[in-house]
């Protein structure tokens, strides 16, 4: 006993790849691919019968975070905001017989849960369906569209069309044509240029065009058109 406790005393303390990967908003798949090339150190521990698992230290998690958290001069990435083992993005309406609005959000830990506005409460995702019977106000997936490029906006969070403007970006256009970068008071957009239906009486192009900050915005025949400064193009050259 007194040498299984003096070896348990021995192993390295810190955090699991569980812990680094909410920490960064990363898969654990990512973290632990990682691991294995290097990029994160981590030391291997035993766990269980034969088995292994890693513990990475605060020093270790610094100096990871630096070179694998998205600058922000890169287009956001998916797992920054969509959460694929629970189908869920950030700002993504749900609602019940009991609560009229909640929306998804990640808290310090970046752990996802939902904000309740009547309750001013944040509550863990597992919780919301649980408890409340929380389900989602309306598909956030829609066919991707032929890449044409993207035109951003960033929108602040306290603006009165901040949540409608969010709704039908993941009602109409899916969440397969848009990438979402959250910042400190406002939400940095990338929307795929193209066409989509604009009928709403909440908002109209007028109170989304202040925020538009790259790309062109039309509204044509209760038609949103969307068109990127950049264009696509290829050339052919001499193999010499």
């Amino acid at each position: 006993m007194d040498r299984l406790v003096y070896e348990k005393q021995s192993f390295p303390t810190g955090m699991s790849p569980n812990d680094v990967a909410r920490r960064l908003g990363l898969s654990v798949q990512s973290v632990y691919k990682y691991i294995q090339d290097g990029s994160i150190n981590a030391d291997a521990v035993p766990y269980g019968d034969e088995r292994i698992t890693y513990v990475i230290s605060e020093a270790a998690y610094q100096e990871a975070a630096k070179s694998l958290k998205p600058s922000e001069i890169q287009r956001p990435k998916k797992y920054e905001y969509y959460d694929s083992k629970n189908d869920i993005v950030l700002y993504q309406k749900f609602h019940s017989n009991r609560i009229p609005e909640a929306r998804v959000i990640r808290n310090e830990e970046k752990a996802w849960g939902f904000y309740l506005s009547n309750i001013q409460q944040w509550l863990p995702y597992e919780e919301g369906i649980r408890k409340y019977a929380l389900k989602p106000a309306y598909s956030i997936h829609q066919p991707p569209l032929d890449y044409k490029g993207y035109v951003e906006l960033q929108v602040p969070k306290n603006e009165v069309v901040f949540y409608p403007f969010m709704d039908y970006l993941y009602e109409i256009w899916g969440v397969e044509n848009i990438r979402i970068r959250e910042q400190s008071d406002s939400v940095l957009l990338y929307i795929k240029a193209g066409e989509k239906p604009l009928k709403t009486e909440v908002f109209g192009i007028a109170d989304i065009i202040p925020y538009l900050i790259n790309g062109e915005m039309h509204h044509e025949a209760d038609t949103l058109i969307l068109r990127s400064p950049n264009r696509k193009t290829s050339f052919e050259l001499p193999i010499e």
